[in-house]
């Protein structure tokens, strides 16, 4: 049941993670700043997902998803931020 849920708090986040770097080259002014936002989000989400999968104990595909659900949650607040966006300039 633990591996169940983790596989859907992982597979959740990983579609914000998809959906933010799809929607920052509609946000960000140059190709730059793209990719600035594009390795931020990727350094801080692997460092995360390393550290989360180091503090517990587990093992085999439990540390794998506990590594790509810490990752993906990185990405929740941007995605957020880039919904509302999106949603902004729709109205506009």
């Amino acid at each position: 049941m633990q591996i169940l849920a983790l596989l859907l708090l992982t597979c959740v986040t990983l579609v914000a993670a998809i959906y933010t770097h799809y929607r920052i080259p509609y946000h960000t002014t140059s190709t730059r700043n793209r990719w600035f936002t594009h390795l931020l989000l990727i350094v801080v989400g692997l460092a995360f997902g390393w550290v989360n999968s180091q503090r517990y104990i587990l093992s085999g595909i439990e540390e794998v998803l506990a590594f790509m659900s810490a990752f993906g949650i990185i990405h929740i607040p941007a995605a957020g931020i880039l919904f509302i966006k999106r949603q902004q300039k729709k109205q506009n």
